[in-house]
């Protein structure tokens, strides 16, 4: 099942090309490329009732989405999100109707498993086991080396020095868990395209665009085959609003849902926000390829490849454009996860962020049918989830014994002991060297001492607290412990 498509189709200019070509890119305008659907060959063909018995997932709108040889398909049970009518959070924001699309809980917790499936699919299909991933997000990354390892392929994230400033850790550990290869390059190397047998990933990618569209079929599903009032959805590379707008006018055209209205709203960070500006008829400053200051890394997008679709699906929705700075992520973020039990990660919150401005500016009707995208799960961005830690002093002091353990271990008996003897009195070299000697039998040169002591030092554990010089003899240096190095003391104990 499925549709065939011969040609693919830029999405800027209409060019067509033969699918063969496998350009990466519109040749006149370097627009992204779309598969040419042609809804004829399906209308008439499909109800309503078509999907009713089948399993929920992206596969469930086979007859939807590109022809791929069933017995070739890799998946990982993505799609089938929940959507969630957010009561509390709706009252808090004094909202009639809100409701949550949950992509925090796809495979690897983030709604581009939607995309990957489709798109390493067809790499299967070819008989290319061979996968790269170029100028991709951490998300992306980890769906690739997650799908790749479920179809025995090797995956290689080509990471240029953007790309590791974007990278949160969380994501980080999930390529190296999938088996992902990372290569550091200083340049992008676009030579790659031309390996024929390696198939590359990206968000351009025709095959991964039509994933993204079944988050609109879902949804209307879902909605008993209607539309919102409102999608809310984040703005990255803008491949996200466009494929959900162009699922729902499909849908329209082939029956399955009324010609209603959908306002399609979307999110960009403050300093980074192009999009948005360029709909707002602002001045569009360049982003800068220098250090990202904002904790929402994946909107960051210094030429989003959709970007002309995104704009053209806010606008022929009569929809909106917003920015949103950390500090409203930070609340956002706070208020879903204490509100609705959805712990999402800064991007994935920037819908909800934005929903709120956009009632504070009065843009939004109280009364609508709300619908927020909220793309990929909390736990991807530790260091973001630090941050409301550190207001909670009971659980930072749980988070500092647990991590004091760990240091522990990691620190080796004779540097534990060395702290043990600081930790009695302020004391130097010398003396810490004859303590471990003479109490506990261990034998070091004098110099090693002063070396344990300097990487105490580097490691924050220990501070000089004071430089004596007696009897023209060699200068004393005086440690006592930091506070970090004291809580290593008393975990122990």
């Amino acid at each position: 099942m499925g549709y065939t498509s011969p040609e693919t189709i830029c999405g800027r200019c209409g060019e067509k090309y033969p699918l063969e070509d496998n350009y990466g890119s519109c040749l006149r305008c370097s627009g992204p490329l779309l598969l040419d659907k042609k809804l004829e060959g399906i209308s008439g063909k499909i109800t309503k009732n078509t999907f009713r018995n089948r399993i929920r997932g992206v596969w469930r709108y086979l007859e939807l989405l590109p022809k791929i040889d069933s017995n070739k398909i890799i998946s990982l049970g993505e799609g089938g999100t929940a959507l969630l009518k957010c009561e509390r959070l709706a009252r808090n924001l004094g909202l009639r109707r809100l409701l949550v699309k949950d992509e925090t809980t796809n495979p690897t917790g983030s709604f581009l498993d939607r995309g990957m499936t489709i798109d390493i699919s067809k790499a299967n299909e070819l008989g290319l086991k061979s996968l790269r991933c170029l100028s991709v997000s951490g998300n992306f990354a980890a769906s690739a080396s997650a799908y790749a390892s479920r179809a025995g392929f090797s995956c290689t994230i080509q990471l240029s020095k953007e790309t590791i400033g974007k990278l949160n850790l969380g994501k980080l550990y999930q390529i190296i868990a999938y088996g992902g290869n990372l290569l550091i390059e200083k340049q992008k190397n676009h030579d790659v395209l031309n390996l024929k047998k390696t198939y590359i990933l990206s968000s351009s990618n025709p095959y991964f665009a039509e994933g993204e569209k079944t988050t609109a079929y879902e949804l209307c599903e879902q909605l008993q085959w209607q539309t919102p009032d409102r999608i809310i959805v984040p703005i990255g590379h803008g491949e996200h609003i466009s494929m959900i707008w162009r699922g729902i006018k499909e849908l329209r055209d082939l029956g399955l849902i009324p010609n209603q209205s959908v306002m399609m709203t979307g999110v960009q960070i403050e300093g980074y926000a192009s999009l948005v500006d360029r709909l707002q008829r602002e001045n569009t400053e360049p982003i800068s390829t220098g250090k990202i200051k904002t904790i929402a890394t994946d909107l960051v997008m210094k030429d989003p490849t959709h970007g002309d679709l995104a704009i053209h699906s806010i606008k022929e929705s009569k929809g909106k454009g917003v920015k949103v700075n950390d500090s409203e992520i930070l609340d956002a973020l706070s208020l879903l996860a204490k509100t609705e039990g959805i712990f999402a990660e800064p991007a994935a919150a920037s819908t909800i962020a934005g929903l709120k401005k956009l009632i504070d500016l009065g843009h939004v009707d109280k009364n609508e049918e709300i619908v927020c995208i909220v793309t990929g799960a909390g736990l991807k961005d530790p260091a973001t989830a630090r941050k409301f830690i550190k207001k909670v002093k009971t659980v930072d002091r749980i988070i500092s014994q647990i991590e004091s353990k760990q240091i522990t271990t990691r620190l080796g008996r004779t540097k534990f002991e060395i702290l043990k003897i600081i930790s009695s009195k302020e004391t130097y070299g010398y003396e810490v060297w004859r303590n471990l000697k003479q109490r506990l039998g261990i034998e070091l040169d004098i110099s090693s001492v002063y070396q344990h002591l300097s990487e105490l030092d580097n490691a924050g554990l220990i501070r000089r607290t004071k430089i004596e010089s007696v009897l023209g003899k060699p200068k004393r240096c005086y440690y006592c412990l930091t506070d970090r190095g004291m809580a290593i003391i008393k975990s122990a104990k």
